[in-house]
């Protein structure tokens, strides 16, 4: 989480960073603000370094956010690492640290599924913490503690069916 300014109020929010992206030999930030409780808005911003550290700069040039919508879009859709690379997409390791002042309205991308970013950033393997990227992985066990008994009765039962085949087998020959 970090701190936003919105530009025209002041109005202060906290974001979250999705990832940093350099495209077109440019660093990029992909952040979201909450918006209800199951969606967040999606926002881009160059990276730029002043006295301050690195800060959030929503001054695109001709075309620049077309091509940047489109990018993040891709990267929403959880397109592969190499469509991505094709289109010049690289994943850095660059945050802004700063005062971060954006304006809503240039930087807007899209409305996005909370859970749905989760699952993309699962995808691209970029939740981290303490800035050590994690791949989150579910513990599986071989048997449930809970289940035992069904387990038993399954294999009960598949032993009966055998017997009764080879009964019913010896049967008849």
């Amino acid at each position: 989480m970090f701190e936003l300014t919105v530009k025209n109020t002041n109005i202060k929010m906290p974001g979250k960073i999705i990832a940093s992206i350099n495209y077109g030999n440019n660093p990029y930030c992909i952040y979201s603000a909450k918006r209800t409780k199951d969606e967040d808005n999606i926002f881009v911003s160059k990276i730029v370094k002043n006295s301050q550290g690195y800060t959030l700069d929503d001054n695109f040039t001709g075309g620049e956010k077309e091509a940047l919508d489109n990018v993040i879009n891709s990267i929403l859709n959880k397109e592969s690492l190499d469509s991505l690379k094709e289109l010049g997409v690289e994943f850095i390791d660059l945050k802004p640290s700063g005062i971060n002042v954006f304006d809503e309205k240039k930087c807007y991308v899209t409305t996005y599924n909370s859970s749905l970013l989760e699952e993309c950033l699962l995808n691209y393997n970029l939740i981290k913490i303490e800035n050590k990227p994690i791949v989150k992985m579910k513990k599986s066990k071989p048997v449930n503690k809970g289940n035992i008994g069904s387990i038993a009765l399954i294999i009960f039962g598949l032993l009966t069916i055998i017997i009764c085949l080879i009964m019913i087998i010896n049967f008849l020959i």
